[in-house]
């Protein structure tokens, strides 16, 4: 039995059980997730700005399904399926493909742009303590979750593809062997750690390829540290992911990134050191 379905009632799943997404391995949820490899694959091949542009919708798309499933979560004052208003929904998406957009042209542009991002959302978290704006502090909270969440992940994998192509194709190929070996492994058990445990042998296997081919600009033990590095923090980027998000929101396209949410920081930080 999948881990998904261990609950019922009278059970209360452990904290893996509540963090780890819902395997998927049949349906269009599957298709997608193969047309998502193959498209994040040519886009970091193409260069900077394929990626920008990928990334950023996806960033985009998945700041959407954020601020809505926050918004539609039982809160203070909230009513379940109450609906952010329009402006809301477009400043979010605005915001989050600002930062993805400017790492394709450089760390400093990337820098400056998140930094004016953060100045935003403390005005509006300031603005929610008063009457100058119709938002709690709980919706401005969700605002900056919105927003900061598919932002510094996509931000992170432009820059990589940036700074080197063989890098972001390492990142991608490594998430993405993780991402398939996790869902067809925790489909397949009731442990709550094979599904992890299969997604950190298949990006261990791209790990060993990329660490005898020796692509630039790894050297076989930079390779080994970074993609090992990348297969143990993939896990942990999908607890946050789960932890950041109201229980049972699907948000598919969050979801698409949130193994590479702190995957992709280190992997760049690697590579920043290694040049």
């Amino acid at each position: 039995m999948p881990h998904s379905e261990q609950t019922g009632p009278g059970h209360s799943p452990s904290w893996i059980a509540r963090m780890s997404p819902r395997p998927a391995t049949t349906g269009p949820t599957v298709r997608l997730g193969i047309l998502w490899f193959f498209v994040a694959l040519a886009a970091v091949t193409a260069g900077r700005w394929p990626t920008a542009v990928l990334w950023g919708m996806t960033s985009a798309v998945a700041a959407r399904e954020i601020v809505v499933a926050w918004w539609g979560a039982p809160g203070d004052r909230s009513a379940t399926g109450r609906r952010p208003p329009g402006v809301v929904v477009a400043s979010v998406v605005v915001l989050t493909v600002l930062t993805p957009a400017a790492a394709a042209l450089g760390v400093g542009f990337a820098g400056g742009i998140l930094l004016l991002v953060g100045i935003a959302l403390a005005i509006v978290a300031a603005a929610s303590r008063t009457s100058l704006v119709e938002l709690t502090p709980s919706d401005a909270a969700a605002l900056a979750i919105a927003v900061l969440l598919p932002t510094l992940p996509s931000a992170t994998v432009v820059l990589l593809t940036a700074g080197d192509v063989w890098a972001g194709i390492f990142l991608v190929l490594a998430v993405s062997m993780y991402d398939a070996g996790y869902h067809i492994g925790a489909a397949e058990t009731s442990s709550l750690l094979e599904g992890p445990v299969t997604g950190i042998v298949g990006a261990a296997a791209v790990t060993f390829t990329m660490a005898i081919f020796q692509a630039p600009p790894f050297s076989t033990a930079s390779a080994a540290i970074a993609g090992c590095g990348c297969a143990l923090v993939c896990p942990l980027g999908q607890w946050a992911t789960s932890a950041l998000l109201p229980a049972g929101a699907p948000c598919r396209a969050t979801r698409r990134l949130d193994a590479y949410l702190l995957a992709a920081p280190l992997v760049l930080a690697i590579t920043w050191v290694i040049a």
